[in-house]
C-alpha cells in the first residue's frame, strides 16, 4: 500500500472534455497510469468523467448494470460522494453512442468456435484468445465493443467482446487465463447483463 504511481503536470478543459500533460511518463499497463482525456458526463445529478477512448467501456458497464453503481470503488471516474445519488433513464452522451445503451439485455449464443491464440500476460500466466461467432448481428441491435457475459452454464464467468458485425451474426473474442478456464462450447448462451445483475 501508499503512494504510488504520481505524476504531474496541466490540466486544459472545455466545457465538454478535459485533457491531461503529464510531467513524468504516463505508462498505462495494467493498473498503471490514467488517461489523457476524458469527457465530461452527466447522469442526471451525477458527474463523470469517462475516457476519450472508453466512452463505449461505460455503456457496457451501464447494459451490465454495474453502472450506476452505488459503492465508492467503479472502473470510471465518479465525483466523490455520488454514487449515493439515484438516477433514472441513461447517461447524457456524445450522440454517435446513444445506440450503445440498451433499454433492455441482448441475449446470443455461441454458434461457432474459430482460432485461438496465446499471449503472455504481466504474471507468470499467459492469455488465450478465442474467436467466437454468436448468432445475433446488427438485427438484434448488437454493435462493435459491446460486451456478452456467458449466463449458461451458470457455472463460467466469462465475456465476449465483440469485433466485427453483420446481419444475423457477430464476431468476437473471448479472452481467458491459461489452461484453467472450461473448454469453450456451442450452444453456450450470453447476454449483455451478466446474471449477478439480474433481477
Amino acid at each position: 500500500m501508499g503512494l504510488y504511481d504520481r505524476n504531474y503536470g496541466n490540466v486544459t478543459a472545455n466545457h465538454e472534455t478535459i485533457k491531461l500533460s503529464f510531467t513524468f511518463p504516463n505508462v498505462r499497463q495494467g493498473f498503471q497510469g490514467i488517461a489523457d482525456e476524458f469527457h465530461f458526463i452527466s447522469w442526471g445529478d451525477r458527474k463523470y468523467l469517462i475516457p476519450k477512448n472508453d466512452v463505449i467501456g461505460f455503456c457496457n458497464d451501464v447494459n451490465s448494470g454495474d453502472e450506476p453503481r452505488k459503492r465508492v470503488h467503479g472502473r470510471f471516474l465518479l465525483r466523490d460522494g455520488d454514487e449515493s445519488i439515484a438516477v433514472n433513464g441513461f447517461p447524457e452522451l456524445p450522440d454517435k453512442y446513444n445506440a450503445y445503451l440498451l433499454k433492455r439485455p441482448i441475449e446470443a449464443q455461441i454458434v461457432e468456435i474459430g482460432e485461438t491464440t496465446t499471449r503472455p500476460s504481466v504474471c507468470d500466466w499467459n492469455f488465450i484468445d478465442t474467436e467466437i461467432v454468436l448468432n445475433v448481428g446488427t438485427n438484434g441491435g448488437i454493435l462493435p465493443g459491446m460486451e456478452l457475459h456467458v449466463v449458461e452454464p451458470d457455472d463460467v464467468v466469462q465475456t465476449i467482446e465483440i469485433t466485427t458485425v453483420a446481419k444475423s451474426q457477430c464476431t468476437g473474442v473471448m479472452t481467458q487465463m491459461d489452461d484453467e478456464d472450461e473448454p469453450i462450447k456451442t450452444g453456450w448462451r450470453l447476454s449483455t447483463r451478466p446474471r449477478w445483475n439480474t433481477p
